[in-house]
C-alpha cells in the first residue's frame, strides 16, 4: 500500500485594516517565503507548526508534498497580486497530485487581502472545491484568528495555538496531524462547531503567561477533551480586534466526532464564560510620564526594566517608529538606556554609509505617519555598531528559524543608546540585540517595540516591565478606530451590545 500524499503549505499575515502601509510579494520575501524542498529543509527541526508537521508526517509514514511556506510581518491588507502569486502553488499542486489524501494548511486567521475580506476561507473553499468531500482537510491557527463561517464549513479540522507568546507551535502542527491521522485511518469523522459572541475584544487578548480568563478558559477546554470521548480538540481564539471584518472577535472552536449537539454546547459554554470575563485583563498601559517615573526608581532586582511601546508595537501592527517614548528618554539621558529596535532605514543607511566610530546628525524615527506616536527626532550621534541583522531565533519563539532585523546600526546619543534598524519587526528575543553586540541583561532600561511575544526570552531576565501607551497605531481605546465591516452593535464599540 503506498504511502498516503499529503498537501502542507503555510499562508500567514495578520492584516492590520487601518494601515497605510500595503503587504507586497516583498514582505513576505523579507520574512519568510520558501517553496516546494526549501520547506522540509528549512524547516525540519525548528519550534514552528512546519516543524511539527514535518517530524509528525514523517512519523506517521506519510508523503509530503510541500508547495509554500509564506509569512509576512503584522501590516496593512495584503495586495491581491501577492495573495494570488501565494496561492497559486497550492492548487496547482493539488491539480498535479489528484490523489491526495489529506491536506495541512498553516494559516494564521487574520489576514485581509484587497477586496477580498476572508482570503483563508476563500482557500479552503477553492481547496475544497478542488479536492471533493473525503478528502481530509485541516488548518493550524493563530489564536489571534478571526474565525469565519466560511472557514469552518470547508476545514475538517481546525487547531489553535494555546499560549501567548506563541510558544506551542510546534504542538499545534503535531496535533493538527494527529487528528488528519486518526480521520484517514477512519477512526473518527473529524467536524468543526463554532461559537461567537456580540464582541470584538475579549480573552485578555489570549495572554496566558498570569492567572487570568485565558488560563481559566483553557483549564475548562482541557477538561471537556478529557471527559468527553466526542470532544476532540477546544481553540480559544481570542481574535484580532484591528481587523474589521464582519466576524471579527473571539470565538471558540470544537472539533468533534458525532454528537454535535454537545460539541456545540461546549462551545456556547465556553464562549458565554469569555463573554462574562471579557473586561478582565493582566497588562495594564501606563502613559510615557509614568513610564519615565518608574525609570528613576532604584532598581529592585537585577535585569533591565523594559519599556514595552505597547501601542507601537509591530507585532499588532505598528509602525515601529514611533517617536514619544523615544524622545522622553532622551531628555530623561539615563545612563545604561537603550531604545530599539525602531524601524527607520533611513538612519541605518546613512550610520553605515559614515562607519563605526563616525559621528553623524539624524532625524530618526517618525517618518511613517507622525500623526501616530511622533515625527522625527534629531539627534547628534556616534555609531558604536552595524551589522546586516541576521541571526538564528534561539528563544522560545519559532526556535532555529533564521531571521534579520535588516541592515542596522546601533547608535550613541548621550546617555542614551538607539538600534536604528531596515526590517519593521516586533521584538522577540535577545538575539536581535546581540546582532550589534547588546547584551540585554548588562542594559539599566531596555524601551523596545513589543506586546507580546518579547516575554518569552526577556521577561526572565528582565526586573519588570512596563507597557507604555505611547499613541502608536495599535490603538487601545477602540471607539477612535472607523470601523465599517464589523457586524454591530458590538462591545466594546457599542453600549448596547450583548
Amino acid at each position: 500500500m503506498s504511502a498516503p500524499q499529503v498537501v502542507v503549505a503555510r499562508l500567514s499575515h495578520e492584516s492590520h485594516a487601518f494601515s497605510r502601509l500595503r503587504t507586497t510579494l516583498a514582505e513576505f520575501g523579507r520574512e519568510e517565503l520558501l517553496f516546494g524542498d526549501e520547506i522540509v529543509e528549512r524547516m525540519r527541526g525548528t519550534r514552528t507548526e512546519l516543524g511539527g508537521i514535518i517530524d509528525a508526517a514523517q512519523a506517521q509514514g506519510w508523503q509530503l508534498v510541500p508547495t509554500v511556506s509564506a509569512c509576512a510581518s503584522t501590516a496593512g491588507p495584503v495586495t491581491r497580486a501577492a495573495y494570488d502569486a501565494l496561492t497559486e502553488p497550492m492548487l496547482r499542486a493539488l491539480a498535479e497530485h489528484p490523489h491526495v489524501a489529506a491536506v495541512v494548511l498553516s494559516l494564521h486567521g487574520a489576514m485581509f487581502v484587497e477586496g477580498l475580506p476572508d482570503p483563508e476561507g476563500d482557500l479552503l473553499c477553492r481547496i475544497r472545491q478542488q479536492v471533493g468531500p473525503r478528502v481530509v482537510v485541516a488548518a493550524t491557527l493563530d489564536l489571534h484568528a478571526n474565525v469565519t463561517d466560511a472557514m469552518v464549513r470547508y476545514a475538517d479540522i481546525l487547531t489553535s495555538y494555546r499560549t501567548t507568546p506563541h510558544v506551542d507551535q510546534y504542538e499545534a502542527g503535531q496535533r493538527a496531524c494527529a487528528l488528519v491521522g486518526r480521520a484517514l485511518a477512519g477512526e473518527i469523522r473529524p467536524r468543526v462547531h463554532l461559537a461567537r459572541r456580540d464582541m470584538i475584544a475579549g480573552m485578555d487578548l489570549g495572554r496566558t503567561l498570569r492567572e487570568g480568563p485565558m488560563t481559566r478558559l483553557h483549564a475548562r477546554a482541557r477538561a471537556w477533551e478529557q471527559r468527553e470521548a466526542a470532544v476532540l480538540d477546544v481553540s480559544l481564539n481570542a481574535g484580532y480586534y484591528m481587523g474589521d471584518v464582519y466576524e471579527a472577535g473571539p470565538s471558540v472552536l470544537v472539533v468533534g466526532d458525532g454528537d454535535a449537539a454537545l460539541c456545540q454546547r461546549v462551545a456556547d459554554e465556553l464562549i458565554d464564560d469569555a463573554y462574562r470575563w471579557r473586561d478582565q485583563k493582566t497588562v495594564h498601559l501606563q502613559s510615557v510620564d509614568e513610564a519615565l517615573a518608574r525609570c528613576r526608581e532604584p532598581a529592585q532586582g537585577r535585569g533591565p526594566l523594559i519599556l514595552a511601546d505597547y501601542t507601537d508595537g509591530p507585532g499588532g501592527g505598528g509602525y515601529g517608529d514611533a517617536t514619544a517614548l523615544l524622545q522622553a528618554l532622551l531628555a530623561a539621558n539615563l545612563p545604561g538606556t537603550l531604545v530599539g529596535l525602531l524601524h527607520d532605514p533611513e538612519s541605518a543607511r546613512q550610520a553605515i554609509e559614515v562607519g563605526v566610530g563616525q559621528a553623524l546628525d539624524l532625524r530618526i524615527g517618525g517618518k511613517t505617519d507622525p500623526a501616530f506616536g511622533g515625527g522625527p527626532v534629531a539627534v547628534r550621534a556616534q555609531v558604536l555598531a552595524v551589522s546586516d541583522g541576521r541571526f538564528v531565533r534561539s528563544g522560545p519563539f519559532k526556535t532555529g528559524t533564521p531571521a534579520s532585523i535588516g541592515a542596522s546600526a546601533l547608535l550613541q546619543c548621550g546617555e542614551v543608546q538607539v538600534i536604528v534598524a531596515s526590517n519593521r519587526v516586533q521584538a522577540e528575543e535577545r538575539g536581535q540585540y546581540r546582532v550589534l553586540g547588546v547584551d540585554v541583561e548588562r542594559l539599566n532600561v531596555l524601551a523596545l517595540k513589543g506586546i507580546n511575544h518579547f516575554r518569552a526570552d526577556l521577561e526572565p531576565i528582565a526586573r519588570g516591565i512596563v507597557f507604555v501607551e505611547s499613541g502608536g497605531i495599535h490603538a487601545t481605546d477602540l471607539r477612535t478606530l472607523p470601523y465599517r465591516n464589523v457586524r454591530r452593535p458590538l462591545w466594546p464599540l457599542d453600549d448596547t451590545a450583548g
